[in-house]
């Protein structure tokens, strides 16, 4: 990810018909806005740069001298009408996008951009999107565009339900965008709420390039697959031992939670003597005692009238299968209806969002709500824009029309969906009873079949009764044993993926890798480093260590290692220390891994808080250089009444722009 400020515009228009304006250049490296005093409007700029991004959350709508009724002036308060903010910035192409925002004076959801510098803004090439809900995730959302631009990927972490959402720019920026009134209050003082979890963490992690989410992350979907294997496991092996005992069976082998013991399935029946027979036992014995018996069957004499009967069954198996033929056919036409319905509903879905969004941006911008504009609504043919233009009285469709156009669509096409679905369901209803009929037919067409080779004697009927029950017998077990094995089966399926994730999840024994520890103490040197360059004095720098469970500074504070926040016992100067060297810090961690997504530019809006010690605070800008000589960008606001800043600052070869005793706004 690269972001570079370049250019920044902010007019305002006022009630007496004067514009009131200020433009400035931000170049790579350190950029200085200087006043001689307070109130002279450097907030302003910083709270534009973003607020012109759309990161509201940032500053929370703080763009003082346009959001209120009057501007300052030194022949006295001048009554605004409306303002807009302009923003030239480049990514790492260093290709240029402005962007325009209005003010009016509340911030306007519409965000206008063009592709190139602002000194070409105008009417042509202008693109608009919109802030707010799907602006990640819409065609025409503001930061999904600008995402892109800047090359800020879709990074997931873990969200609050233990679900997976994205982490958004807001949080990028808390880190990096420290503004006067409350950013110096915290580290990432101005931490958005998204529903992510350990929210600065992940943050940091991924500024640093660490592989801590992607850890995480995936020790995450482990746990989430973990709880799943063992929800299947428990309700299969319940379900099975309920089939089991429903057939006058017991089973056993089968531990009560999954990985922990082994799994030795046995299906077994307690005789009369106390004695375990395994199905497959019972179903071998059985097996022997048939044949034993159907040897010793005779075949009985055939019987009158049996012949015609069978034939009355045979043209009726006949009719049945042909019936269930046609229902087949008809089902398999009606579900290729419904996916092609599906399909349709699919476009539709899409044209809908589309129109939607265009409906949005139409609202935000004000303007003409023709659907069309350079083509016929009726034969869709190409018309010139000016011709379209002179025929407002053509009864053209409205976007407000089309949505309800599509959406009276996309209902009919659900309707149509549910009738097929409806016919469908019946027509396999019926199929599938026609099965059984076919099944039950077939089944007096074999028993018709057995009788016409003769009557079964007197003698034998007792053995008939035997085979049956045994044939019975048989059929029971074969089912059970079949059942069973299925499930179990797939219980066995469920043990070993269960073993396997078990096996990942403890190889993840810790968040960070062996790279993350060996960042993060390049980081904590680069931190100490800066803390001791500014004066850090209330603990000893080597007490102070960044800790591997937050990322966050922390102070030791005796031998058993015990660990506190770094503002505890910590001067209210020192703790600005902290913050300051902890930010500058993670911009000169950047180039330490090639994942890291810092935007390369750093920002900051009066540092000399807290009476800071005058010495301290110069030298500060001696770390803005030396962070600023690999190419990244810093921008200060800062008051320098005796000028020493500025002397300081030429020094080290800074950009500086001065307004001196003005108003930023003239």
């Amino acid at each position: 990810m690269h972001l570079r400020f370049s250019r920044l515009r902010i007019e305002a228009e006022l009630l007496s018909g004067k514009l009131a304006q200020c433009d400035i250049e931000l170049l790579p490296g350190a950029n200085l806005i200087l006043t001689d005093s307070n109130t002279q409007g450097k907030s302003t700029l910083v709270n534009a740069l973003a607020v012109g991004l759309g990161l509201d959350d940032l500053v929370k709508g703080n763009v003082a001298a346009l959001v209120k009724d009057t501007l300052k002036d030194p022949q006295g308060d001048q009554r605004i009408v409306n303002a807009a903010i302009f923003l030239e910035i480049a990514n790492a192409s260093n290709e240029l996008l402005t962007i325009r925002r209005s003010v009016n004076p509340e911030l306007s959801r519409g965000m206008l951009v063009r592709r190139g510098p602002l000194g070409q803004w105008g009417d042509v090439g202008l693109e608009e999107y919109y802030l707010g809900q799907g602006s990640y995730s819409d065609t025409r959302g503001f930061h999904r565009f600008l995402s892109e631009f800047i090359g800020f990927p879709e990074v997931q972490v873990i969200s609050q339900n233990d679900g997976v959402m994205r982490l958004y720019l807001e949080y990028i920026f808390s880190a990096i965008f420290i503004e006067q009134k409350r950013g110096w209050a915290d580290i990432m003082a101005n931490l958005p709420y998204f529903r992510v979890r350990d929210p600065k963490k992940s943050t940091i992690a991924e500024i640093l390039g660490l592989d801590y989410i992607r850890n995480n992350l995936q020790r995450n979907s482990l746990r989430l697959d973990e709880q799943r294997l063992k929800a299947r496991y428990d309700t299969g092996s319940e379900v099975l031992k309920r089939h089991v005992n429903g057939r006058q069976f017991s089973i056993k082998g089968i531990p009560a939670e999954v990985g922990v013991g082994s799994f030795n399935p046995q299906i077994f029946r307690v005789s009369g003597e106390q004695q375990q027979r395994s199905l497959e036992d019972l179903l071998s014995a059985a097996e022997i005692d048939l044949q034993g018996m159907v040897a010793l069957a005779d075949l009985p004499p055939p019987a009158p009238g049996l012949q015609s009967r069978i034939d009355e069954i045979s043209g009726r198996i006949t009719s049945l299968v042909t019936r269930k033929s046609e229902l087949d056919n008809s089902i398999a036409a009606i579900r290729g209806n419904v996916h092609r319905y599906q399909q349709r509903l699919g476009v539709l879905a899409r044209d809908l969002q589309k129109n939607k969004e265009e409906l949005k941006i139409r609202g935000l911008f004000n303007r003409d709500k023709w659907a069309i504009r350079s083509s016929c609504p009726v034969c869709e043919q190409p018309v010139d824009g000016t011709l379209l233009s002179q025929m407002r009285s053509f009864p053209t469709m409205s976007i407000e029309d089309n949505v309800e156009y599509i959406t009276d669509q996309r209902n009919l096409l659900q309707d149509m969906t549910a009738v097929e679905v409806a016919t469908s369901e019946r027509a396999q209803v019926e199929s599938e009873h026609l099965a059984k009929e076919i099944s039950f037919a077939l089944t007096q067409h074999s028993e018709i079949q057995k009788s016409l080779v003769g009557a079964i004697p007197s003698d034998l009927m007792a053995r008939a009764r035997d085979i049956a029950r045994l044939e019975n017998a048989i059929l029971g077990y074969r089912d059970l044993l079949d059942h069973a094995e299925s499930e179990l089966a797939a219980l066995l399926r469920v043990w070993n993926e269960h073993v396997e994730v078990t096996l990942k999840l403890s190889k993840l024994s810790s968040d960070l890798s062996t790279d993350d520890r060996g960042l993060l103490r390049q980081f904590q040197q680069t931190f100490r480093g800066f803390l001791e360059r500014l004066g850090f004095n209330s603990f000893e720098i080597g007490s102070m260590v960044v800790d591997e469970g937050s990322f966050l500074p922390r102070i030791i504070v005796n031998d058993r290692d015990r660990r506190v926040r770094a503002d505890f016992g910590t001067s209210a100067s020192d703790w600005i220390r902290i913050i300051t060297a902890f930010v500058l810090a993670l911009h000169a961690s950047r180039d330490n891994s090639q994942k890291s997504n810092h935007p390369n530019v750093t920002v900051f809006d009066e540092p000399a808080q807290q009476n800071i010690d005058r010495e301290d605070y110069l030298k500060f800008f001696d770390i803005v250089a030396d962070v600023c000589k690999k190419g990244g960008q810093v921008i200060v606001a800062a008051t320098d009444k005796d000028h020493a800043v500025r002397t300081k600052a030429r020094n080290l070869g800074m950009h500086i722009i001065d307004f001196g005793s003005d108003y930023v706004l003239q």
